[in-house]
């Protein structure tokens, strides 16, 4: 394989992980966002209301599992792509490598 189509293929590869990448950046965001939106829609029921708060206790303690839960799948999720960053990067330096000592 001649270098420039290693470097196209690493550059292609690289973009569609970059894109991975932001996928998972505007997915944590939004979810960030959901969350505290319905966290803050139980504490408005919880102050309007004036029944035990108990229930809606446990939905505030269920939703932070949750949270707990997306925030664990996205790091996940993050370390993963940037591990086949990493891969590819070496891969790439060790094609080049090859390449330059044929």
């Amino acid at each position: 394989m001649k270098e420039e189509q290693i470097t196209a293929d690493y550059q292609r590869k690289r973009r569609e992980l970059e894109d991975d990448e932001d996928i998972l950046k505007n997915t944590q965001r939004e979810g960030d966002q959901l969350i505290q939106e319905t966290l803050s829609d139980i504490y408005r029921i919880v102050q309007q209301s004036a029944v035990d708060s108990e229930p809606f206790d446990r939905a505030k303690q269920a939703v932070m599992q949750v949270e707990n839960d997306y925030q664990e799948e996205l790091s996940r999720a993050k370390k993963q792509v940037y591990q086949q960053q990493e891969e590819l990067e070496q891969s790439y330096r060790k094609d080049l490598q090859k390449i330059n000592e044929e």
